[in-house]
């Protein structure tokens, strides 16, 4: 038996008798016999090669030398050489029984204990008995976070994505029709069951999401099974769900089944700021500065000023950069979503997401501008608000930190939810992280993250570089990574890549993924609705996930777990009172 260590790539290369296929997985042992512990090493497979091609691969590129030592293992049963990166060690000490499990920087604890001679490459062994793989696997993927699917090699590995870096950003990508929409629909699953478990006394934090459906098809089901059935199953609760979850244009008509949990998205003029309307068009820095001037000389009417032919702000701005702007923002006048002095929906929008809700909008309405304002308006108040929120110490501070930030029409119709949300004790306000974690999700990604859009202020450029802090997370959704700004890109600390159709996507998603990524790895996703790979800060090496189909899903677990939910909150409800 062979066992080497290449040191260059973090890799370990195995001389082996049987073929594992590409993702397998192979456990070997290895004991310190002086301080009685047994080492038990997961690797992970990258590649693999016959004996003969290995050599043949090493002779062209490195001139090694046929020695006696290679001819006799050529000669016998070994046929294989697997090339691996150790994503595990599990650390048992025979005396005390204690068991410790190794899951980040598995390599370099390897060479630390090769170098002490704790191990020695020659003395590791491949396990004789490989099915309890598994097992040890869930060291990797603890149950302590949202379900997502399964390893593809490893059937029985449930893979969940970790509760503490679910506000380091994700990026969702993948060709149309290859399971982007079935896996958000799983997510949103995980993260209601994460809910309902705080619910019923679990430690821990609820999750709040905005999910942006673009084919309305996440409250009544892609297929057959949505949010909506969720909602029944689990008796309408309204700790899960407050008193609606389903968003929809102003104007428009929400499905019948959804009527008596659906609202009307409406917001005002007078809670847009210019850092909100520079996420719908490119404008030029004489047009950024003319709308700064506009705001700055009044605040509550900007918006119907720079519509207003003839308007001109203080500053002196040209006729031809005001013309600009109108045509620019022309669209708000037809608009239903948007109007002035109206009754806004904004403050309670806002307020649903900081108890921890999730709210359904149905996008498929209406222009790709009103998504993208309407994103960044909610995203920059609550961003705001968070921000404030981590500066002040109690309630009066926050209370002119927020005065100060945001727009005097939102504030005066949310302040009254101040004290009932960001209270901790007497005057003491909470820090943002004993908040719920808010998830913001973008799709249609490569319109609004363009590098162009990124030259002004621009909120999902802070929230990429600074949103962790304040529990506020990014789900990026996109059939493409190349017109994405980079600025975005390099903060996704999670990728999920489903099968891509363009060569050229392929090529950056193999950079995005990293871990030693081969293009083989990604062509072998080339069809397979349903199979993605998913690379992380909380993973060592990109793994290979197999996303369930939801209907099944629902059927064969969520429904259960859903109803199970309705009849534990209903036997520790209080009996009813009645007068005698």
């Amino acid at each position: 038996m062979i066992i080497r260590i290449n040191s260059v790539e973090s890799t370990i290369e195995i001389f082996y008798k049987d073929y594992i296929h590409l993702h397998g997985f192979l456990k070997l042992n290895a004991e310190d016999h002086s301080n009685n512990k047994l080492y038990t090493i997961i690797v992970q497979v990258l590649s693999e090669q016959t004996i003969s091609d290995y050599i043949f691969t090493r002779q062209k590129l490195r001139n090694v030398k046929m020695t006696e030592y290679i001819e006799a293992e050529l000669e016998s049963e070994l046929q294989y050489v697997i090339q691996g990166r150790p994503i595990l060690c599990i650390e048992n000490d025979k005396n005390t029984k204690e068991v410790k499990s190794h899951v980040t920087n598995v390599f370099f604890l390897i060479e630390d204990l090769m170098e002490n001679r704790t191990l020695q490459p020659h003395l590791m062994k491949i396990s004789e008995d490989q099915s309890d793989i598994h097992e040890d696997l869930r060291y990797i993927f603890p149950p302590d976070g949202i379900f997502m699917g399964n390893l593809a090699s490893e059937k029985k590995v449930e893979v969940y994505f970790p509760f503490k870096y679910l506000m380091y950003h994700f990026f969702i990508a993948g060709a149309t029709g290859m399971g982007k929409s079935n896996l958000n629909q799983v997510f949103i699953d995980g993260l209601l069951q994460h809910n309902a478990q705080i619910i019923l006394g679990e430690k821990g934090t609820k999750i709040s999401m905005l999910a942006i459906d673009m084919h309305d098809e996440y409250a009544l089901g892609c297929i057959k099974y949505g949010v909506n059935d969720i909602c029944k199953t689990s008796g309408y609760n309204k700790d899960l769900f407050g008193s609606w979850f389903y968003l929809y244009p102003n104007k428009g008509i929400p499905p019948a089944e959804l009527k008596s949990l659906a609202t009307p998205c409406l917001v005002n003029y007078q809670e847009i700021t210019p850092e909100d309307l520079f996420t719908t068009g490119s404008f030029n820095d004489l047009q950024a500065g003319a709308i700064y001037s506009a705001y700055r000389s009044d605040q509550e009417n900007y918006i119907e000023n720079l519509l207003t032919d003839g308007y001109r702000p203080p500053g002196g701005h040209d006729e031809k950069t005001m013309a600009a702007i109108r045509r620019r923002m022309h669209w708000l006048e037809y608009s239903d979503m948007f109007q002035s002095s109206v009754a806004s929906k904004l403050p309670e929008i806002v307020l649903k997401l900081e108890k921890g809700n999730v709210i359904i909008f149905n996008a498929s309405m209406i222009s790709d501008l009103e998504q993208f304002l309407f994103n960044s308006i909610l995203a920059r108040t609550l961003f705001d608000i968070r921000k404030s929120l981590k500066s002040s110490s109690d309630i009066v501070t926050l209370e002119k930190k927020l005065i100060q930030n945001l727009p005097k029409n939102f504030y005066e119709n949310y302040k009254a939810n101040l004290k009932n949300v960001y209270i901790k004790t007497g005057t003491t306000v909470k820090d943002p992280s004993e908040l719920p974690i808010i998830i913001f999700t973008i799709e249609e990604a490569p319109s609004i993250l363009r590098p162009e859009m990124m030259r002004h202020n621009n909120v999902f450029k802070d929230i990429s570089r600074q949103g962790r802090k304040f529990n506020l997370g990014l789900e990026v959704i996109s059939q493409q990574y190349s017109p994405i700004d980079e600025s975005i890109l390099s903060n996704m600390n999670t990728v999920i890549n489903l099968p891509l159709r363009s060569e050229k996507e392929k090529a950056v998603a193999a950079q995005m993924l990293g871990g030693g990524i081969q293009r083989s790895d990604l062509e072998s996703l080339t069809g397979t609705r349903g199979i993605a790979l998913i690379s992380g800060i909380w993973l060592t090496n990109f793994q290979k996930l197999k996303i369930p189909l939801y209907d099944e899903y629902f059927e064969q677990y969520s429904k259960r777990f859903y109803e199970n939910f309705a009849k534990k909150v209903a036997s520790s409800a209080p009996p009813p009172t009645s007068l005698p």
